[in-house]
């Protein structure tokens, strides 16, 4: 039996390709649960600046308004960060998430949002 050169290049190849995806699995899961994070962040941001908006023109206090903030911020999983309303009904609100990035470790992401009414000068 005669033996190619080629012999066996296709396991070394299937070995390389499969090592390669082991490695770059976790490094993709890791931006993908990232990306997923800061998207989270954003839109508890947004629902949570909208809520206290609202809440402040409905009659609430800032203190209120941003305690009603904070119940929509925790039900998109986010934590509260910052809350502050001024005497006009402009909110400005922070925002943080935390993830955990398999290659890093554990990163938290912040995002802010602004609401309330505009104006006009």
């Amino acid at each position: 039996m005669t033996r190619h050169k080629s012999a066996g290049s296709g396991t070394v190849l299937t070995i390389v390709l499969v090592a390669t995806m082991l490695v770059l699995l976790p490094l993709v899961l890791g931006l993908v649960s990232a990306l997923q994070a800061n998207q989270r962040a954003r839109g508890a941001a947004d629902l949570g600046a909208l809520a206290a908006a609202a809440a402040f023109a409905g009659g609430r206090d800032a203190a209120l308004s941003c305690r009603h903030a904070a119940r929509f911020v925790r039900a998109n999983r986010a934590e509260l960060a910052e809350c502050s309303i001024s005497a006009a009904g402009r909110v400005a609100l922070e925002v943080r998430v935390g993830v955990n990035v398999p290659p890093v470790g554990y990163r938290s992401t912040t995002a802010r949002a602004w609401a309330g009414p505009v104006l006009v000068s």
